[in-house]
């Protein structure tokens, strides 16, 4: 060894000079090499002994509702994200994934098929299949935010074949579009018909509503809320009409009194006027006559006195040959002519006087003999025909003014029980009012609830022809599985590279293991320090004889084998199981920027 290759470090420490490591690692290459091939060999082995699995894609699109929302709302309320999951639970179940694994039969080694049960199978099938949601940023149109919306996703499958990862892809794609549309369809279909159901169950609730209502309307006919003010109103028009009559009965009476005043002094029969200018009375007024003056007279004589007998006889003469009664009515016109001239002489004398005795015994003869003649004592004959204009026309409006009278005691009798009846209508409407107005209640909550439902029923109607026509949100294949080229698994480069790395890094530590556990010194600089730091004052150089120089060579010839084997085990292994060559060459000079 030269001097110059000597290097001596302060405070006697050394460093190693790169000759003198290329000089441990050409001493120690067996130790280097032996270890590094075993194990890049080793990891060749796994990489390529390992099974390939490979892995078909699909990618389906979460198309939007084809008709805008604002013209028909889709009854399916779920997020894309969550009507994702939702089919995926539905053809993930233990049945359909155990249809799969028996119609492209995976899992048929013996292990699997004698010994896993079908949650086992349905496991494994779920590891190697794989759900990935698509999400991008969008604007939320109701709140105008930004928001991040699940577009679409991916399905994949990973198998032993990439033909078996292709089909059984394709199958789950179908599954999951399939499924999709029946979901959505049934879902459509069973909200429709649960409304027309509870459509009908409202329809029959407020048709029992409205019999009860208008029963009850029927029950308190009269006594209802909204007929108070029309009640109130004709129980007032109905007092002022009865006040009106008995205003009216009240001037009748008093017009009837006038005309009896008028006819009192009347005979109904006219008088007949002789040539000679004397007044002949008619046999009726006669009769009269007499028998006012028999009354009077009979309240000054005895019955014994001879004008009283003279009177009785014309009288008794008069009546057998006229057949003329007793007439009330004339009887009651007489007693108030007396009771009037009573009246007037008690005014002007005391009550002893004579006028008066007699005036007042005259009233009470006539007041018994018209009590006589109301108790039918006196039974009254045939009337006589009245023929006096006069009377005749004071007689009609006194029975016009009778008739009228009778006619509004009638009227007034209605308008009392109408009022009667109107009171009773009014006494009982708060207690009405009450139950009417929680049944009307009841029943505007049940025609709202029915209109609801209606407007639901049509609103669904219109979706579940959206979903029936395929024209709601959907699921769309837009890139089907292809039958994979590559295998995602194992990673043979990423093994064969840890390998190499793991080969390098195990010699080198061998080698480096095996110098320091050697007790050999080799060159000057570990003698020296071996020597405490003296320098030996001459080198030798070591003389190699020929059967070192044999064995090195072997040595030699049988690494770089073993490199070559390991450089074309790789080359070939790539070749075949990852990539041609000739492949990787134009892909290295496209990275380049050559080719």
């Amino acid at each position: 060894m030269m001097p110059t290759d000597i290097k001596y470090v302060e405070e006697g420490q050394e460093g190693r000079s790169l000759r003198e490591h290329l000089a441990m690692l050409k001493r120690r290459l067996v130790w280097l090499l032996a270890p590094a091939i075993g194990v890049f060999l080793l990891a060749l082995l796994l990489a390529f002994a390992l099974p390939a699995s490979y892995q078909s894609v699909a990618t389906i699109l979460i198309e939007r509702q084809a008709i805008p929302q604002d013209f028909v709302r889709s009854t399916i309320s779920n997020f894309a994200a969550e009507q994702v999951q939702i089919v995926s639970q539905r053809v993930l179940t233990v049945d359909n994934i155990n249809g799969i694994v028996e119609k492209f039969e995976l899992y048929q080694d013996p292990d699997s098929t004698s010994r896993s049960p079908r949650t086992e199978l349905a496991r494994r099938f779920r590891d190697k299949m794989d759900l990935q949601l698509v999400s991008a940023d969008v604007i939320d149109p109701r709140s105008g935010r930004p928001t991040e919306a699940t577009i679409a996703f991916t399905l994949s499958f990973t198998a032993d074949g990439p033909s078996t990862s292709q089909k059984v892809t394709n199958e789950l794609v179908t599954l999951f579009l399939n499924e999709n549309l029946r979901d959505r369809t049934d879902q459509a279909v069973s909200t429709a018909e649960f409304l027309d159901s509870e459509a009908q169950r409202l329809n029959a609730e407020l048709v029992l509503k409205e019999v009860e209502l208008a029963a009850f309307k029927s029950e308190n006919e009269g006594s209802l809320p909204e007929l108070y003010q029309f009640n109130l109103a004709t129980l007032e028009r109905t007092q002022r009409e009865i006040s009106d009559a008995r205003l009216r009965n009240q001037e009748l009476e008093k017009r009837r009194i006038e005309l009896e005043s008028q006819i009192a002094p009347l005979s109904p029969s006219a008088a007949v006027v002789m040539p000679n200018g004397e007044v002949v009375l008619s046999d009726t007024d006669l009769l009269k006559t007499l028998q006012s003056e028999l009354r009077r007279k009979s309240a000054i004589y005895r019955d014994t006195h001879p004008d009283i007998i003279r009177l009785k006889r014309e009288i008794s003469t008069l009546n057998s040959e006229l057949r003329v009664g007793i007439d009330p009515r004339a009887i009651a016109r007489e007693l108030r002519a007396a009771e009037d001239l009573l009246l007037q002489l008690q005014q002007r004398y005391s009550d002893s006087h004579a006028e008066v005795v007699e005036a007042r015994r005259f009233v009470d003869e006539v007041r018994s003999e018209l009590r006589a003649a109301q108790r039918g004592e006196l039974v009254p004959g045939p009337s006589e025909v009245a023929d006096n204009p006069a009377y005749v026309v004071l007689q009609t409006q006194i029975s016009a003014i009778d008739s009228e009278k009778d006619a509004l005691e009638f009227r007034v009798a209605e308008l009392q029980q109408k009022i009667l009846r109107y009171e009773a209508l009014l006494k009982r409407a708060p207690n009405v009012e009450k139950e009417y107005q929680g049944m009307l209640r009841d029943y505007e909550n049940a025609t709202l609830k029915y209109q609801e439902i209606r407007a639901k029923q049509r609103e669904a109607a219109v979706a579940r022809n959206l979903e029936q026509e395929q024209k709601g949100e959907r699921f769309v294949l837009i890139e089907p599985p292809e039958l994979p080229v590559d295998p995602v698994s194992p990673n043979r480069p990423a093994i064969i590279l840890v390998g190499f790395v793991l080969a390098v890094g195990l010699g080198l530590g061998a080698a480096l293991l095996r110098e320091a556990f050697d007790g050999a010194l080799h060159g000057v600089r570990e003698f020296t320090r071996s020597m405490g730091g003296e320098a030996p004052l001459v080198v030798i150089p070591y003389l190699e004889h020929s059967g070192e120089v044999a064995a090195r060579t072997r040595t030699f010839s049988i690494s770089a084998t073993a490199a070559l084997t390991s450089v074309l085990l790789l080359c070939v292994s790539v070749h075949l199981f990852v990539k041609p060559l000739d492949v990787l060459f134009y892909m290295a000079l496209n990275k380049v920027g050559i080719g």
